[in-house]
């Protein structure tokens, strides 16, 4: 027993030392989310195909601990995504918008390059949080707005909007770090189905590009 309790408090300093020589970083970019619906009708099995593409930026924070010399780390962080879409009829004038809180769990492996640059490989699951999915709309004649919140009205008429509040995705990207400044750019595949009918599935796909500051 004390043999095991000191290999796990070893474990433990060396993890925490690891956290004390993380390095931080400051992230802002843009972001595409793009919403694929799929419709069975179940009398006809005909299945429908749908692309909402949703434009938006992301500004947040990370955090890459080492695990293993200078390669090898893992990166935890948060950020915040916002989507906003406008569209129009001859009745109404029509105002999407979506916030939400996205923490990543990656595994990275940095290639050193050139003098004091790295080429990073990173992965893992993001997890998202829903803070805000809604719309707006504005009379054209009568000035009459209305909204309609898409997370806690499940049967709301345009269903293609509702989202589930947690969710989680698969994400891969690069990162180019050029001493303090860095580029990167990744894809998310969502894991999660963001509708609420059981002949409608959604799966979210971002595609994400932006630019980070290296505190340390």
């Amino acid at each position: 027993m004390k043999k095991l309790f000191s290999i796990i408090s070893l474990a433990v300093a060396m993890f925490a030392i690891n956290v004390v020589n993380a390095q931080g970083s400051i992230h802002a970019g843009y972001v595409q989310n793009n919403l694929i619906s799929t419709y069975t009708v179940p009398v006809l099995n005909t299945t429908y195909y749908d692309t909402l593409t949703r434009p938006g930026a992301y500004v947040g924070f990370n955090y890459n601990i080492p695990l293993a010399g200078d390669k090898f780390g893992l990166t935890v962080g948060a950020s915040v995504e916002y989507y906003a879409k406008k569209d129009s009829t001859v009745l109404y004038y029509r105002k999407f918008q979506q916030l939400d809180l996205v923490v990543p769990v990656y595994l990275n492996y940095s290639i050193p390059f050139g003098s004091n640059n790295t080429f990073t490989i990173f992965g893992g699951p993001t997890l998202g949080l829903g803070l805000m999915n809604k719309s707006t709309y504005t009379g054209r004649v009568t000035g009459a707005i209305t909204e309609n919140n898409y997370f806690d009205n499940q049967d709301a008429t345009n269903e293609e909007y509702y989202r589930e509040r947690f969710t989680w995705a698969l994400t891969g990207g690069v990162r180019f770090n050029f001493g303090g400044f860095g580029l990167h750019a990744g894809y998310t595949y969502g894991m999660s189905d963001n509708f609420s009918s059981a002949n409608t599935k959604g799966t979210s796909k971002r595609i994400f590009v932006g630019a980070n500051i290296n505190l340390n």
